[in-house]
């Protein structure tokens, strides 16, 4: 990227230094001219940048779209030539005018005084504008030819973000021509801040007016023979494979502004074919006036009716799209035009709302964001999601007689490179059922609801009573079989098919042999994830049986003498998913227990542990135990069920990261002494509940006393069982690495793919098809090419927990939420109070960063990351529920959490001190 330079002019502000226009740049208007002139220096003040000069650190002086274009230009795109006038320059015009002292910024923003907007409006367009700021203007544009044909439009500083777009809103000024008709093109830009309209939608967006710049880009103008829009994601159906074009002849201004129908033209970008096309017929077009400006202008009869775009055009305008949704990451709506027997790019902003077609069904992602977050690699995605989740699903509902799911059914499919399962169909099926309400099922599988209420509610009738009574009876048989079924593969597993898999090398097998061992594995992939699915799926069914018993005992107690559910199931013993925290803590203690162990593990950096212990003989023996413990838990990985991700055998980095934060926590953090104080708590919370149940009548009451401690055995039974399963998971995706790990260094040294790492960037079905003989090294390239593409284009889009039926995405206004908004309210999952600074993490590579005392705050969290629970005091966390790993683990420790938090690594920032309510699920800034 050029750094920018820009057209240096000083005038009365004399030279401001670089830092000083900046902070003039985004701070309010009314700053004082008087201060800024204290700063004055000798770097030469910018008041115009061209398009190749504006870097990606100039948004503040140029504005979003300016930026933008620019960084289309930088990307070789075709983008017209052109210069942006900087927000540095409308400060200059305010202050020399004074204007800055009409709207002191001491005073509040007069939102109902119209005439006195509206006088600062025409005041800001009429003052005459600084001789530097004319002059640099002037220069720029003769630089552009010989009295050019230019386009002037306005480009603030808060305009077209990823949270909310200002499309529209300020003002575009097509065909001027001449030094003092753009002089007097970017005044009105500049007075356009104070336009009715862009006041009501700052207003609307929780904008103070006065904190806007503007900024103003001078483009050469495309002679257009036609121009449009075009939305690289279709906003009627949020479907990620398709394209909308929009285009009309002439300008495009007759598009945007609504003055004509357009041509509409979809696309779909995977297949590359335009899949439809809805031509209109256009009268008029929009052309420029010989005298300046532009006018309307009959259009030919036989072109009214001719399609705007051929499909070739089309075709490679929607090639230029994805080029651009590629450079940003995001759904992009994009203005364009054909001109010169080319197209150019006008300007491109997110595409910040958009619905998505009902007939999809309901879809989420909830769980999966645990298990699965984020771009999953496809062989991943295949088999967990549509090779086992489906089949899974489809056995459970029949055997607890919910019916045969509706032929054709797709349980689980991936939408924006991410892992979602068909909620609708599952919600169809247990609505079945007396006391469904939608509330509480989208609670406990961590949905967010797309409605108001209880959502779906059936209720108690004998009917409904009737139809329930072979379910609750097969459930029942259910409970009492599944965790065996659980505790015997566990069993099986580990003596039998883990020992067997061990013994085999993949490198030592033959071409046939290893095709087969990844059949093999393929289906241990389905036993173990099946048998972890269904025990899941009960320990949820148990836990929304609870939760009514533990709100009917709550309505006895006063508001302060509530017992939170986390209590009565919180301090179980060996939790498996929560060891390899205790035994690497006791690692960490037996090394301070030698001097010299203890300096190799605290001093320097974690990957140069090994080199540093084995320099002594007592440190050669406690890394001996060290690669002991790696190879223990070596199937651990950031995200154990994604197969693509290093497991801890293979890069131990996060191991040596931890073990020197344990080794530097203090000895009140032992987890052991932790899990013994959760086990009290637990206690004591059983014993006040049985004790409230046995008062006055209640005490003859003993069927419901019976009741309560039955299903909370049942409870504590299930959760248990889902962390021992989920281990055994684990331990099988580790044997399926092995094995396509190996695959994928054969076909790569056999020129089949580019890279080993390739064979996790394709489906299973792929794979099977071309051990089979079915497919071609050309097929699985092109399959690769495009899963790299869809994780460019939606790298940095994060799509709706819920898509389908009820769901869209809409802008938020991301500005508004932390100066305003101090606590927040999420589901409550361990008690406690803890008060300490923010660690907001995306990853769990950002989380080795966690110290302790801090209040770690992440996206998702699963079992690799519970070792770095015992540094936290408290955990915030945007997804999950009460039966998440998270909150699981982070009960066993007895550390204050909440989950469901919704954007809080956007919300929160490291450093910032938060206090964390994890009875009452509060989440405060403190």
């Amino acid at each position: 990227m050029v750094q920018a330079r820009g057209q240096s002019v000083e005038g009365s502000f004399g030279a401001v230094s670089d830092a000083t226009l900046r902070s003039v740049a985004v701070a309010p208007s009314a700053r004082n001219v008087n201060v800024a002139m204290e700063q004055v220096a000798s770097a030469p003040v910018r008041y115009v940048l061209s398009l190749e000069e504006v870097g990606e650190a100039d948004g503040s002086y140029v504005g979003s779209k300016a930026l933008r274009l620019a960084q289309l230009a930088h990307a070789g795109l075709p983008v017209l030539p052109g210069f942006c006038v900087t927000t540095t320059a409308y400060q200059a015009h305010v202050y020399v005018n004074g204007l800055d002292a009409l709207l002191p910024a001491d005073e509040e923003f007069p939102w109902e005084d119209t005439a006195r907007l509206q006088a600062y409006r025409a005041a800001c367009e009429q003052a005459a504008m600084p001789a530097e700021v004319q002059a640099a203007i002037l220069s720029a544009y003769a630089q552009l030819g010989n009295t050019p044909l230019v386009a002037v439009r306005s480009s603030a500083t808060f305009e077209d973000q990823v949270a909310a777009s200002f499309a529209g809103q300020y003002d575009t000024f097509l065909n001027v021509c001449g030094a003092e008709a753009v002089l007097e093109r970017v005044r009105a830009c500049w007075a356009g801040i104070w336009s009715e309209r862009a006041l009501a939608y700052m207003r609307e967006q929780g904008i103070d007016p006065r904190r806007a710049q503007m900024g103003v880009i001078v483009q050469l103008q495309a002679d257009a023979l036609a121009a449009g829009v075009l939305f690289t994601l279709n906003p009627l159906s949020g479907n990620e494979e398709e394209m909308v074009i929009e285009a009309a002849w002439g300008l495009g201004e007759t598009v945007v502004s609504g003055r004509v129908t357009p041509q509409r033209y979809i696309v779909n970008v995977r297949r590359r074919e335009v899949v439809r096309r809805d031509l209109t017929c256009q009268s008029i077009m929009l052309v420029a006036d010989a005298n300046g400006g532009t006018c309307e202008r009959p259009l030919d009869p036989q072109q009214q009716e001719q399609p705007v775009l051929s499909d070739a055009q089309v075709l490679e305008l929607a090639a230029l799209g994805r080029r651009v949704q590629a450079l940003y990451g995001y759904p992009q709506d994009i203005e364009w035009a054909w001109a010169g027997g080319r197209f150019i790019l006008l300007q491109t902003r997110p595409l910040t709302s958009f619905s998505f077609d009902p007939a999809l069904g309901q879809w989420t992602s909830g769980n999966f964001r645990e298990v699965l977050p984020g771009f999953a690699c496809p062989l991943a995605l295949s088999l967990s999601l549509e090779h086992d989740y489906g089949r899974s699903l489809s056995q459970f509902f029949r055997e607890i007689k919910l019916g045969e799911v509706p032929p054709g059914t797709v349980w689980g499919r991936p939408f924006f490179g991410r892992a979602y399962w068909n909620v609708g169909v599952a919600k169809q099926l247990a609505a079945r059922l007396p006391g469904f309400k939608e509330r509480l099922f989208d609670r406990t599988a961590g949905i967010d609801p797309t409605y108001e209420g209880d959502g779906m509610v059936t209720p108690w009738t004998p009917t409904t009573v009737l139809r329930a009574l072979p379910v609750l009876l097969a459930l029942r048989r259910m409970y009492k079989r599944v965790w065996r079924e659980g505790r015997d593969y566990r069993d099986h597993f580990l003596n039998e098919l883990e020992p067997a898999l061990d013994a085999v090398d993949p490198a030592a097998l033959s071409d046939a042999e290893l095709a087969d061992y990844c059949r093999r594995v393929v289906e241990l992939h389905w036993q173990a994830n099946n048998v972890a699915i269904r025990v899941s799926l009960l320990s949820g069914q148990a836990q929304e049986e609870f939760e009514p018993l533990v709100r009917q005992l709550n309505a006895l107690l006063p508001a302060d003498e509530q017992i939170a559910e986390g209590d009565l199931i919180t301090g179980m013993s060996d939790v498996r998913t929560a060891q390899p925290s205790f035994e690497l803590w006791q690692l960490a203690r037996a090394g301070l227990s030698d001097p010299v162990i203890a300096a190799a593990i605290i001093q320097g950096d974690p990957s140069d542990m090994q080199a540093r212990l084995e320099v002594t003989p007592q440190g050669r023996r406690f890394w001996q135990r060290i690669t002991e413990y790696i190879r223990r838990y070596r199937y651990m990985a950031a995200v154990d069920e994604d197969l693509i991700q290093p497991r801890w055998d293979e890069d131990p980095s996060f191991v040596l990261a931890t073990l020197q934060a344990y080794a530097q926590a203090e000895e009140s953090v032992d987890p052991a002494r932790r899990v013994e104080q959760q086990r009290q708590i637990r206690r004591m919370a059983e014993r006040r509940a049985l004790k409230i149940l046995s008062r006055g009548w209640r005490k003859l009451w003993w069927f419901g006393r019976r009741s309560f401690v039955n299903h909370l055995r049942l409870v504590r039974r299930y959760i248990w069982w889902r962390e021992e399963t989920r281990v055994i998971a684990a331990r099988a995706f580790y044997q399926c690495r092995r094995f396509f790990k190996e695959l994928g260094r054969r076909w790569a040294v056999a020129g089949i793919l580019e890279d080993a790492q390739d064979i996790f960037l394709l489906r299973w079905p792929s794979i099977a098809a071309m051990l089979d003989g079915r497919s071609s090294a050309e097929e699985l390239r092109a399959q690769i090419a495009d899963y790299r593409l869809l994780k460019e284009c939606y790298r940095n889009f994060e799509p709706p927990c819920v898509i389908g039926r009820g769901a869209a995405v809409r802008s938020i206004p991301f500005f508004l939420i932390p100066p305003v908004q101090k606590s927040f309210v999420g589901i409550p999952c361990s008690s406690g109070i803890a008060e300490g600074p923010a660690r907001v993490v995306e990853s769990l590579d950002e989380a080795r960063a966690l110290r302790r005392g801090e209040i770690l705050v992440a996206r998702y969290t699963n079992p690799s990351w519970t070792p770095l629970f015992n540094l936290a005091a408290g955990i915030v966390i945007e997804e999950g529920g009460l039966l998440s790993h998270g909150a699981v683990v982070a009960r066993e420790y007895g550390i204050p959490a909440v989950l469901r938090i919704e954007r809080a690594t956007k919300i929160f920032r490291t450093g910032q001190r938060l206090r964390v309510d994890g009875s009452r699920g509060i989440v405060e800034i403190a």
